[in-house]
């Protein structure tokens, strides 16, 4: 039995009862002990009993977290810097239902209760939205450092009334510090494993009574952990990348002035520049480094041509805040924000040439983003609306690249089709038809030998490997003319092609064929917003808000025919008979379409809370949320049509309770049931007809149902405990749909219940009579449920670290001196050394044969120095 029959037949029928089970006896049993809470932790704003009470403005007002009756999760500069974590990637951990994916620095994806829908195609949008400094980030923007963070904020369910733009399952809000009247800064430096160097550095001067500016800057370089042992012939000129190499810079400058007691305006201007290793692909077939043998090991061979992932980014953002009165104030956000990317990498992790194949995805985009918010509180109103407008314009470009060797090899795939078609099979296969031996073979038992020989004036003379050698193209090019005819038996002469003319010989060997989709966008999003938190007495409030919001989109579609090296090759209408390239493969001629279509919806929320005492409350909500349709820029057309896929919506039934018990514990507890139609997945998929698998958008249904919890308990005053963990379970409803192998998936729906997962944090800081100590510890746990994935390729199982439990240990201790002006940190990072595959490359499995895997980086070590003044 394969390691994923096993691991469905163990799991798939078991685990979900246990893991329902387990979680709900620990939340029964947690409820017994303590009540359960938020992970949360600005900076303490301010005390109760010498417990946080957090301050965030995920409901567009600054509020203390406990009075916030919506499902919350923040992480602070504290967190952040006690954990070593840099990206969103790091801090997921802390809390439930919210994952996010960086495999790829620019195709990252956020992952709200299950739903993560990232993809490479400009004309989508991610499910959740992702806001850095009050101003939405598309995409391709959305992945950027923490540096000089003041917190995280991560809001659960829809959140379009207050958040609009595709927040139909959620909102990531990132604040930066702002400037202060204060003189301080910092420099810090971070060394550790794989050649780690990390420098950071912020300064905050007051340049007059009411002009503060604030700057910092962050610069993130670090080895491989895989070793690229191929000598890149066609890299003489470029950087061979070690994998999982990093090189990731950023830097911010903002300048605040209090223009009056009611009046203050802000800008600031952030840059960020990444230039680094491309997306890992290590090879697990026959061809690959060592056979494919040693996936987890320490070498790799990655011939990709001129490979990297970079975005070069800046963004300029101003913000104007103005009290009016005591109960009525404004703020006024205005942005633009300009990226290019590059991310070229390698798709079938060999250094064979005969099957080298990398793709491109190339982007040049900008957006203007504005939103005006007007504040009204009373004693008994608090109330926020406005409108909020955005225009982005994009243009993508997507390559395909692949040697003419390799291009020979799809063209002897599809020749050994055709022969076997006209011998019945008694003609054998050849591997690759510029193998001398394997073509004159072919065309002696084929019978067309002797004509070629008489062709060329060697009549009589057997058809051998060494003529073959020795002549060139030249019986290449002969039987490309005379294919059309031996394919065709009885089609008049003036009725078939001249040649075929993807048949071509050796000459052209070690050169490049390259098939593009250029794709432009002009995106434009606008909305109106009202939301009204009224207080029915002092302990019960009603909040009731509406937002109406419109996309519109107009999307283009350009591919070119192409040729190489003076052979014209159309690769659709050569290719019809089967060895079609993938990105033209419903195309019989250049590619130039144009689409427009807009959407609109009207989405709200009605929430009622009820604070039980000082410390605790109840809420329930109803919410709605939505997310533009849009357009498939790889899949262009269905019968000459362009594609568009349908928005997405969510509708959302939530429950709640926050508090503090006992001046020990803060709890945070939510059951939800979730909507969510015409999700818009992205798969990789090979149709009837295609060459190889390409990515394609399909629409699912889901219904989720969950229960989301953590727990801090400040159990002395110098050791604090947290867990957090998740129940989920989802129902989803597939169309009909070919994997990356070409089977067919029928139509299902399946229930699945989420993997077991949980984080353990501890926070101990004993006091040794001397400076500051603090040690923190985290362990998070997700238990595997891979086999569970509809569709599974066969070669997925027999690669048994696909299928590991995620067991991740980290720690920091850092002792400060009495001033806290030194800080010296010792951290590690996956201290157990788990070592798993994170994910495949599966565009060239099947046509080529080349599947490839994506691993963990494994134990990190490394000091950290910070200097405060």
């Amino acid at each position: 039995m394969s390691h994923a029959s096993a691991y469905k037949r163990t799991h798939t029928l078991q685990n979900p009862n246990k893991i329902m089970r387990a979680l709900s006896q620990a939340m029964i049993s947690s409820l017994l002990i303590a009540p359960l809470c938020i992970n949360a932790a600005e900076q303490a704003q301010e005390k109760e009993n010498d417990l946080e009470v957090i301050t965030v403005t995920s409901q567009k007002r600054v509020q203390n977290i406990l009075k916030v009756p919506i499902t919350v999760g923040t992480v602070s500069a504290d967190t952040i810097e006690e954990t070593s974590s840099l990206l969103l990637s790091d801090i997921d951990k802390f809390i439930p239902g919210f994952n996010f994916s960086d495999d790829s620095m620019t195709q990252s994806g956020v992952s709200m209760r299950g739903i993560s829908s990232p993809n490479i195609s400009v004309g989508g949008d991610p499910s959740s939205a992702t806001f850095y400094d009050d101003v939405y980030m598309p995409r391709a923007a959305q992945n950027v450092m923490f540096s000089d963070m003041a917190r995280i904020e991560v809001l659960k369910g829809p959140q379009g009334t207050l958040f609009g733009r595709n927040a139909a399952m959620g909102v990531v809000n990132m604040v930066p510090n702002a400037p202060s009247d204060e003189f301080e800064g910092f420099a810090k430096a971070t060394l550790g494993t794989d050649n780690l160097q990390r420098y950071e550095g912020m300064i905050n001067v007051p340049l007059a009574d009411a002009v503060y500016i604030r700057a910092n800057v962050l610069s993130n370089n670090q080895d491989g952990f895989v070793d690229n042992v191929n000598d890149g012939q066609w890299n003489a000129d470029f950087k061979t990348w070690q994998m999982g190499e990093r090189a990731h810079n950023a830097a911010r400058i903002a300048l605040l002035w209090d223009i009056s007691s009611q009046t203050n305006f802000q800008i600031s201007y952030d840059w960020d520049d990444l230039e680094q290793a491309p997306s890992m692909n290590i090879g697990i077939s026959e061809y690959a480094y060592n056979g494919g043998a040693d996936y987890m090991g320490s070498k790799a061979d990655n011939d990709v041509r001129n490979g990297v992932e970079a975005r070069d980014m800046y963004g300029v953002t101003a913000k104007l805040n103005h009290t009016f009165n005591d109960e009525w104030s404004m703020k006024y956000v205005l942005s633009y924000r300009d990226w290019e990317t590059e991310n070229r990498q390698d798709e079938d992790g060999t250094g064979d040439i005969r099957r080298y194949f990398d793709t491109s995805n190339n982007e040049d985009s900008d957006i203007f983003y504005t939103e005006l918010q007007l504040n009204y509180v009373s004693d008994k109103i608090n109330a926020v609306a406005g409108f909020s407008y955005s225009k982005e314009d994009v243009s993508q470009t997507t390559e395909l690249n692949m040697t003419t060797d390799t291009y020979a090899t799809l063209v002897t795939g599809d020749l050994n089709k055709q022969i076997a078609a006209l011998t019945g099979g008694m003609v054998p296969s050849m591997e690759h038809m510029w193998n001398a031996d394997e073509w004159a073979n072919t065309l002696n038992m084929l019978g067309l030998g002797d004509a070629i020989m008489a062709a060329i004036g060697m009549a009589g003379v057997p058809l051998s490997a060494d003529i073959v050698n020795a002549t060139g193209n030249l019986t290449y090019d002969i039987v490309s003319t005379q294919l059309p005819a031996l394919a065709n038996p009885g089609v008049p002469p003036e009725f078939l092609p001249a040649y075929v003319p993807e048949l071509f010989g050796p000459e052209y060997q070690g050169q490049f064929y390259q098939e593009t989709v250029n794709n432009t966008g002009d995106f434009t999003n606008w909305g109106i917003f009202a939301d009204i938190d009224y207080a029915i007495n002092d302990k019960w409030n009603i909040i009731a808000g509406l937002r109406y919001s419109k996309d519109s989109k107009d999307f283009t579609w350009f591919t070119p025919i192409n040729n190489f090296s003076g052979v014209p090759i159309n690769s659709v209408v050569a290719m019809q008979g089967g060895a079609q390239l993938p990105l033209n493969n419903l195309l019989f001629d250049a590619v130039n379409y144009a689409a427009s279509d807009s959407w609109n919806k009207l989405t709200g929320r009605l929430v009622s809370s009820y604070q039980l005492t000082d410390d605790d409350m109840v809420f329930a909500s109803y919410s709605t949320g939505y997310k533009s349709g849009g357009y498939d820029s790889l899949g262009a057309t269905s019968a000459g049509v362009p594609i568009a896929f349908d928005p997405e919506d969510t509708t959302n039934f939530e429950v709640g309770y926050k508090g503090i018990w006992a001046d020990k514990v803060v709890a945070n507890i939510s059951a939800y049931y979730l909507e969510l139609e015409n999700l818009q997945n992205s798969i990789s998929s090979k149709r009837p007809g295609d060459t190889t698998a390409i990515p394609l958008i399909i629409s699912v249904d889901k219904d989720i149902a969950g229960i989301e919890f953590d727990l801090r308990w400040m159990a002395t005053k110098s050791l604090t405990l947290g867990v957090v963990s998740e129940v989920r379970s989802t129902d989803t409803k597939t169309p009909m749909f070919y994997n990356s192998q070409g089977d067919l998936i029928e139509a299902q729906t399946r229930s699945d219940n989420a993997a077991l997962n949980y984080t353990l944090m501890l926070d101990w800081m004993p006091d040794f009579g001397v400076g500051t100590t603090n040690m923190h510890l985290d362990y998070a746990f997700v238990e595997n449920n891979n086999g569970n994935q509809a569709g599974l390729e066969d070669f997925r199982a027999g690669i048994p670290e696909f299928y590991k439990d995620v067991k991740d240990l980290n720690a920091r201790i850092s002792w400060a001196n009495d001033a806290d002006s030194l800080e010296i940190g010792v951290w590690g990072k996956n201290l157990l050394d788990e070592r798993r595959v994170v994910g495949f490359t599966t565009l060239t499995a099947d046509v080529l044969g080349t599947p490839g895997v994506r691993t963990n980086r494994g134990l990190e070590m490394g000091v950290d120095v910070k200097y405060s003044f």
